[in-house]
């Protein structure tokens, strides 16, 4: 495996109707933000109005935390309509389908995959002793500055953190190992870590 770190001014930041969206990582890196244009997305937005639409994404799927302050969203589809209250760190997984609203001033930070991907998203105090498993990606989104320790094949490789910064572990054929620390109090979180991986039978 090896590891890409991606720093805050290498994101690309745009303006949406609620604010500003920043793209952490496109894959593939040739495609575009436009449904089918891309296989998976990670970003994180700033929510400045009270009440804002999310845009329709057929035929993907959606994970959203709010970092900092509650959220809620209302997710309406053809058979049922699901209302969720978020306390920031939350995880929502939703149909890109859905007609989603949201209530509330937030930094948020998004996934957006086929479905044809499996992901997973959380946020953590410290990264300690992370083994990483062969064939699966891995992004780890700073929210404060902070070490990162990577261990691949007894190599031994240490890397100074900024906020907004990101590391990616490339997908590999071997499993390697890393640890990120800060800080930050035990029990704010710091890292923002996202796991991506193809389906079996989409492989």
């Amino acid at each position: 495996m090896s590891y890409h770190l991606f720093k805050q001014n290498d994101h690309q930041t745009s303006r949406w109707s609620g604010g500003e969206t920043t793209q952490v990582f496109l894959y593939p890196p040739t495609g575009k933000y436009e449904p089918g244009k891309f296989d998976y997305r990670i970003s994180t937005a700033s929510v400045e109005i009270e009440e804002s639409t999310f845009s329709a994404l057929p035929g993907y799927k959606r994970l959203l935390m709010s970092l900092n302050h509650p959220l809620e969203l209302t997710h309406e589809s053809e058979s049922f309509t699901v209302n969720k209250k978020m306390k920031p760190f939350e995880v929502d997984a939703f149909d890109g389908a859905d007609k989603t609203k949201s209530v509330g001033k937030c930094q948020d930070f998004n996934v957006i995959f086929k479905p044809t991907y499996t992901s997973e998203m959380s946020a953590v105090s410290t990264i300690r002793d992370r083994q990483l498993l062969p064939c699966v990606r891995y992004f780890y989104y700073m929210l404060v500055d902070g070490v990162m320790t990577y261990i691949d094949q007894e190599e031994k490789h240490v890397a100074k953190l900024e906020a907004g910064d990101c590391v990616m572990v490339e997908e590999g054929r071997t499993i390697s190992m890393i640890s990120i620390e800060s800080h930050q109090p035990q029990q704010s979180p710091a890292v923002v870590e996202v796991v991506v991986w193809k389906n079996e039978k989409s492989l």
